[in-house]
């Protein structure tokens, strides 16, 4: 909001308090206010029937101070020169039967006389009257005259502590009504501050660090006191003080409101709370506050600090505010405006009533009744901060709310990436061990136990790595188990064979106790090994010496399983924190060790499984973690027996790895900013019979794809230059998934980074570590689908060649035949071109991938010289041929367009056409152009690639444009427009790469 903007605000408001008093004031005067003249009123214009009191104003008759009579005004304030016998006669005719006096002039001792009759008198000053008196049933005499006789005896306060006097007139009904009208209205906005007093209580209990919210609460309080004694003194109607509790109650209200209101704008507004003008600040309030209820009332009624000490809080207080509006922003807006209608109402009542250019009228009206829209207004704008301050809470909390998602999901990613960095190392490191086992025959059994080891002991490494990517998973539930009935002693086993060596520098013993006869369990074996491979983990590294036994029992329902251990133990602290995320205890081993997850994803793991996972320690005794799984439902009386020796999935491997076939000349190209990964890959594949390229550069890796064909692509995902599927993009954009397969391989895991990868165009996803069985399994069914789809489309173009339609047959025989009779040398060489046609027709080469596009071209002149032959001068052709042009193209590639030029685009025409057979060099293409002027496509019926209808001895353009699309990534061009014929342009790359032929 602008500076401007809020200023108008403020103007606008003020104008509005302002208008407000006027108009309410203005309301509540009298039609008619007559003024009395030498203790004479005149009232009979009044009609007290409908109109409102009116002040008695005027000349009153003064008897007290001399024999002889003083005409004066009724004193404005009680002080010495105040006291005395005051005297008016009121005429008022015949107008109500009762009329009332209602008299303002709190804790001082006065009589009021009507008609020379005592109606009303306080004698005891300390007692009374704590709100203004209503003397009602007053009556005129029989001449309509109505003589009232005011006696102030005593006076008690001083120059600086005095009390208003305000005296009005009219009927009884008038009087009562507004004496409980102001006293309600009054009442009223003291309970409804103090209803936020004790909200704003409420809130500092619920945060007692806001200790701003804890003063606003005593400076409302505060507040709703000195509503409630101010004016018509509503307070004095439920509970009557004496006058020295009442001047002490009042002071110590308006000064405590002005001190702890203070202290609410100092600390929420400004960070200069503990600085030293406002230290000083303080204790002179303190001691203020207190010396008000401690001094003697004598003394506290000379004191003249309270306007001092308004003055001095209020204007801090607005300078603050109004600075905090202007440059910073608009939450303290509404406090500003409640401040402004505070100061209003007091400068109304205690300024603006006294001064001397106000008409009488008005001066009454402000001086009689309590005035209720400035403070509710001030109310309002309490409320509004209140409720700015909770939304604009709401709003950061809910924008924090979203930045901690948003780093939760960083901190995932990163987890992510590192799991990517870390596992790597271990994908090359197993894939290098299991290709000296399989290569090597001369291995000594305990030179192969050792790689066996190492190999297992990757794959334990890699579980561990796997915590980090659990526990993003965990949170958002795509933690998936894969429960069977599987037995626990070889995965103990195992796990103690793989963590045998941490005890090799440490003096621990391993034991293992075990029953003869234990019962399945029905659980996930992975997941199993590595809640197993955590807590024997754990015991080891908080067991510098000493033993770890491990104890598995069972009994109806659960199998237990215990590790003790005699290290470091756990104090009760740290045994309330150990399975939390992040976790690691409070000592040296643990804080140099670890980053404190393994334990809390094991109890997860657990209680997925339907178990638990509980610690049990002493700090400096030891450890005790025991694992519940549930028993397999169909196996609980089933036993294991004998010693069951654990061996891991990779001594496995070389027995399954005869299952895949080798290959023959699949040509694979790999990309991979690791070259340990690639030297690894390009080893294992080559054994197979692969012809693999590796390159560890973006730009590399396009070049020799666009130079050399390639039968598949494997690629990684997390590279530095650009990612693994930008690069399958990139790809996809020039060749579709049956032309060149792409394996993506990454150790990004996750279903998110999955689905990327097959969007991107990816045919496989192979995580790391690499089974390398899988991938070569992988490889294998990728390369013989894409083997499978080319043999489809070269025999189907070699079929639909060899289904000669009959007519073409028939109309070449009749030619033959023709000739026979008038030209045998032109039979002659139609009869050899048709047999060259014939058998390059069904030659076996039109199975092969590419041929020399010189044997294509012989089959179109064969079938062009027939052709024109059978049309004479309506077939025209034309050649254009760079005859130093070598290339290898598909076979049936041009004469099935020739074909259809002929069949679709000339023989509709009655005087038929020209046919051009063009061939050039352009930069390092060879280009085709097959022209005819024939009656052309017409736009609507343009089918770019779509198979000709109708024609079965043609091949449908969709084939061919596959077919060299595959080749060299570039199909046909088709350009055509009706009645000017039709050309369709062939672009083969001239590399050498290219130009090699493959063979299926």
């Amino acid at each position: 909001m602008k500076r401007s903007t809020k200023l108008m605000i403020i103007l606008a408001f003020a104008v509005v308090l302002t208008l407000g008093r006027i108009v309410w004031y203005h309301t509540q005067t009298p039609d008619v206010q007559p003024e009395a003249a030498e203790g004479q009123l005149d009232a009979r214009q009044v009609d007290f029937s409908n109109s409102h009191s009116i002040a008695l104003n005027g000349d009153w008759k003064q008897t007290s101070k001399s024999d002889n009579p003083l005409y004066t005004d009724l004193p404005k304030y009680m002080q010495a020169e105040a006291t005395g016998t005051y005297e008016m006669t009121i005429q008022v005719g015949e107008q109500v039967d009762r009329y009332a006096l209602s008299v303002r002039s709190l804790y001082s001792n006065f009589s009021v006389y009507a008609n020379d009759q005592l109606v009303y008198q306080a004698t005891d000053f300390e007692k009374g009257p704590p709100t203004p008196v209503s003397v009602t049933d007053l009556r005129a005499d029989e001449n309509g005259q109505l003589k009232i006789r005011l006696t102030f005896d005593e006076f008690h306060g001083n120059e600086r502590a005095r009390s208003l006097i305000n005296v009005r007139f009219g009927s009884s009904q008038q009087i009562q009504k507004e004496t409980y009208q102001a006293g309600l209205l009054q009442f009223f906005v003291g309970a409804i501050i103090f209803i936020h007093a004790l909200y704003a209580f409420v809130l500092y209990l619920m945060k007692p660090k806001k200790i701003g919210t804890l003063f606003f609460s005593i400076a409302a309080l505060l507040a709703s006191i000195a509503v409630v004694t101010s004016d018509y003194n509503t307070l004095g109607y439920v509970m009557p003080l004496s006058h020295e509790w009442y001047v002490r109650t009042v002071y110590f209200s308006y000064i405590g409101l002005s001190f702890f209101f203070l202290l609410f704008v100092v600390f929420t507004f400004t960070k200069a709370a503990s600085k030293w003008p406002f230290k000083i600040l303080y204790f002179l309030f303190t001691a203020y506050l207190i010396y008000i209820l401690a001094a003697p009332i004598e003394i506290v009624r000379y004191v003249i600090g309270i306007a001092i000490s308004l003055s001095i809080a209020f204007s801090i207080i607005f300078l603050i505010l109004f600075r905090t509006v202007f440059l910073s922003g608009e939450r303290a807006l509404p406090l500003f405006l409640a401040g402004a209608a505070v100061v209003s109402h007091v400068a109304w009542t205690i300024f603006v009533g006294n001064l001397p250019i106000l008409e009488d009228t008005l001066r009454a009206a402000i001086k009689a009744g309590f005035y209720p829209f400035d403070i509710t207004l001030a109310l309002v704008c309490f409320c509004s901060f209140w409720f700015l301050r909770f939304f604009q809470t709401e709003a950061e909390n809910k924008q924090y709310i979203e930045e901690l998602e948003t780093e939760q999901k960083r901190k995932d990613q990163f987890l992510a990436n590192t799991s990517h960095e870390l596992r790597t190392p271990l994908h090359g490191m197993m894939n290098m061990v299991q290709s000296v086992m399989e290569q090597e025959d001369k291995l000594k059994n305990r030179s192969r136990y050792q790689l066996e080891l190492i190999q297992t002991i990757s794959r334990k490494m890699s579980y561990l790595i796997n915590d980090l990517i659990d526990v993003t998973q965990m949170k958002s539930n795509k933690v998936r188990l894969e429960p069977a009935s599987i037995s626990i002693e070889p995965i103990l086993v195992g796990t103690v064979d793989m963590l045998r060596f941490m005890t090799d520098e440490k003096n621990v013993t391993i034991h293992m106790g075990m029953s003869d006869s234990l019962p399945y369990i029905y659980a996930d074996e992975h997941r199993v090994t590595q809640i197993v491979t955590n807590m024997l983990h754990n015991a080891l590294k908080f067991t510098p010496e000493g033993n770890i036994t491990i104890k598995v029992s069972a009994d109806e329902s659960y199998l237990q399983v215990k590790v003790m251990d005699t290290g470091i133990g756990m104090d009760s602290d740290t045994k309330t924190r150990i399975f939390l995320p992040y976790e690691k205890g409070n000592n040296s081993i643990s804080e140099s060790e670890g980053i404190g997850l393994g334990l809390g994803i094991s109890r997860r793991l657990a209680e997925m499984h339907g178990g638990s996972l509980t610690a049990e320690s002493e700090l400096g005794k030891g450890s005790v973690f025991t694992l519940s799984l549930p028993l397999a439902a169909e196996q609980k009386n089933k036993s294991i027996t004998g010693n069951i020796t654990f061996t891991e999935v990779a001594a496995a491997e070389q027995l399954t790895e005869q299952a895949v076939p080798a290959a023959s000349g699949y040509r694979i190209l790999a990309i991979d900013d690791d070259p340990v990964n690639l030297m690894i890959l390009k080893q294992a594949l080559e054994a197979d019979g692969y012809h693999i390229s590796t390159t560890a550069s973006p730009a590399d890796f396009i070049q020799q794809l666009d130079t050399e064909k390639w039968d598949l692509l494997i690629i990684d995902v997390m590279m530095p230059e650009i990612s693994g599927f930008q690069l399958t993009k990139t790809i996809r954009s020039r060749y579709n998934l049956t032309e060149l397969p792409v394996l993506l391989l990454t150790a990004r895991s996750q279903p998110e980074d999955v689905y990327a990868g097959f969007q991107a165009g990816a045919n496989e996803y192979v995580t790391k570590p690499v089974d390398m069985i899988e991938m070569k399994t992988r490889i294998k069914s990728m390369l013989e689908l894409k083997g499978s789809i080319e043999d489809r489309l070269r025999i189907e173009a070699a079929w639909l060649q060899a289904q000669i339609h009959p007519h073409f047959l028939f109309n070449t025989l009749n030619t033959i035949a023709a000739l026979s009779t008038i030209d045998t040398d032109r039979m002659m060489r139609l009869l050899q071109e048709f047999g060259n046609y014939l058998q390059t027709s069904f030659n076996g080469k039109n199975l092969s991938s590419t041929i020399p596009i010189e044997e294509e071209l012989d089959l179109v002149r064969s079938y062009l010289y027939i052709q024109k032959e059978r049309f004479g001068e309506r077939l025209q052709v034309k050649w254009d041929i760079d005859r130093e042009l070598q290339f290898f193209i598909p076979p049936l590639t041009l004469q099935p367009l020739v074909e259809n030029a002929i069949l679709h685009g000339l023989q509709p025409k009655e005087e038929g056409g020209s046919i051009l057979i063009q061939l050039f060099k352009k930069e390092d293409n060879a280009i085709i152009h097959i022209k005819d002027d024939g009656v052309g496509i017409p736009p609507d019926k343009q089918r770019f690639l779509n198979t000709s209808e109708g024609h079965t001895d043609s091949i449908g353009m969709i084939n061919t444009h596959t077919r060299l699309q595959k080749l060299n990534g570039c199909g046909l061009l088709l350009c055509s427009e009706a009645g000017l014929g039709t050309t369709i342009q062939i672009t083969v790359p001239l590399t050498e790469g290219k130009k090699k032929t493959s063979t299926p």
